[in-house]
């Protein structure tokens, strides 16, 4: 009479497919994620390019330079009749301990005027995942 039941052979097996399966599903939830941070930045440069046109119109000018000063000058009034912000609306978790608005990855944007790639108004980007870079390197999120 022969035992009815599994090999160890066979459990093996079954323990490296689902092994095999798990590690795939892990992979492309990190991808998806990556993915996800890359299209939240994007979004993030439009909404503060938008805030940065409605201000320009408003005051005549594009707000200095530095992430510091912009985020003040989208947020804050300055008491000049002809600020009608606040521009964009930026939640604490988005800034960073030195009130800067900050990507996905926790770095802050970095904010140019006058730019150096754009010249006749300003540079905007995310250093990308790595946190490094001056928008140049091949994970930089910018506006140019």
């Amino acid at each position: 009479m022969r035992n009815k039941g599994f090999t160890l052979i066979e459990l093996l097996v079954v323990i490296a497919i689902i092994a095999i399966l798990g590690g795939m599903v892990v992979s492309g939830a990190q991808q998806a994620r990556k993915r996800g941070s890359v299209t939240k930045t994007k979004a993030q440069i439009a909404s503060i390019e938008t805030a940065i046109s409605m201000h320009e119109t408003d005051m005549g000018k594009y707000p200095g330079t530095d992430n510091k000063t912009l985020v003040s000058a989208l947020t804050k009034d300055p008491g000049d009749a002809e600020w009608s912000g606040p521009y964009i609306q930026i939640k604490k978790d988005e800034l960073n301990e030195n009130e800067e608005y900050i990507d996905a990855w926790g770095n802050a944007f970095v904010y140019t005027n006058p730019g150096k790639n754009n010249t006749s108004f300003y540079d905007l980007y995310s250093k990308g995942p790595n946190g490094i870079g001056d928008g140049e390197d091949k994970d930089d999120i910018k506006n140019w």
